[in-house]
């Protein structure tokens, strides 16, 4: 497994090398992604940061993943050139979520870069993977609400034509509602208690409480809610967000064949970003190491009683 990692700035290439980074990402400001505006200044800028990632064997992939952006139908030409700019400044892949972007990147000069499907818009099955595939998708990045036995025969059809999966590490992950196209991550919405600064994610961390509130639509249902909201966020996270991504289904997911784990916060500093980036090295050794010395489920839940210790700090690798 391959770690795929973000960054905002061409001083920060080296250190996540030099971390265990296999692959970039980034995002630019003349094209739209989803998340903070946190992308380099331009092309130019852009087309030193695919030169740095290349001088250390690294491929770069560009986020152009907004999920509804917003554009004229006298705009598609302009966009149409700015993908090819992208690929011209030696852009890699390309990872986009909306449909449309998809119809503009393949009128493109790409010439063989790669179409990476975001998570943002969330494949939670093989029926969608195929139809992805089919126009030309080459790798899926899996939404952290799928858990691995959903993701079978999603991840059985990928492994047979040949396409790569991805999913990101789950102690960096953010927003925990993001993949549902749930309104809270939008900078002109709230979390549950606080206001998002416009340009932010939500982040769990926020005070925001388990689930968003309950309109009351039925008056007959007023006494039922609060009971009802209490069951949901004790089925779906323990009384906490819905986070369904954990220790022991990267575990699995990592049994399974998945080939990239991503690390993705671009607004992290610069220290963040390669000290997240070197404990997810940590974390992909351990569970190398666990694989190749014990059976499958012993390795398994090895993993999980280490990596429950985890304490913010690199993980112990198996002794």
């Amino acid at each position: 497994m391959k770690i795929v990692a973000s960054f905002s700035r061409l001083k920060e290439i080296k250190p996540l090398a030099a971390a265990g980074a296999d692959e970039l990402y980034c995002s630019v400001d003349p094209l739209f992604s989803f998340g903070d505006p946190v992308g380099l200044p331009g092309f130019r800028e852009l087309g030193r940061a695919a030169d740095a990632a290349h001088a250390l064997g690294l491929k770069l992939s560009l986020a152009v993943n907004h999920v509804n952006p917003v554009f004229k139908l006298s705009e598609e030409a302009g966009l149409v050139r700015k993908f090819s700019a992208a690929r011209a400044a030696g852009v890699d892949a390309f990872i986009f979520a909306n449909p449309g972007v998809l119809t503009l990147l393949k009128r493109a000069e790409l010439r063989g870069a790669q179409l990476h499907l975001s998570s943002v818009q969330p494949c939670f099955n093989s029926l969608t993977a195929g139809l992805f595939i089919g126009l030309g998708v080459s790798r899926v990045i899996l939404p952290n609400q799928l858990a691995p036995r959903e993701a079978a025969a999603l991840l059985k059809l990928c492994a047979a034509r040949g396409v790569d999966t991805e999913l990101f590490d789950y102690r960096f992950f953010g927003c925990a509602y993001v993949n549902g196209r749930c309104g809270l991550h939008r900078p002109d919405n709230y979390t549950l208690k606080v206001r998002v600064p416009p340009g932010s994610m939500c982040r769990p961390e926020m005070g925001g409480a388990a689930l968003p509130r309950a309109v009351n639509l039925r008056p007959a249902w007023q006494d039922r809610l609060p009971g009802l909201s209490a069951r949901l966020a004790a089925r779906f996270g323990c009384g906490g967000g819905p986070r369904l991504a954990n220790a022991a289904s990267f575990f699995d997911y990592f049994a399974s064949g998945v080939q990239y784990l991503k690390y993705g916060t671009r607004p992290d500093r610069a220290a963040v970003k390669a000290r997240k980036v070197a404990e997810l090295r940590s974390m992909l050794d351990l569970a190398s190491e666990l694989a190749a010395a014990l059976p499958r489920a012993e390795a398994r839940e090895r993993f999980i009683l280490k990596m429950e210790k985890w304490d913010g700090g690199k993980v112990r690798h198996a002794s």
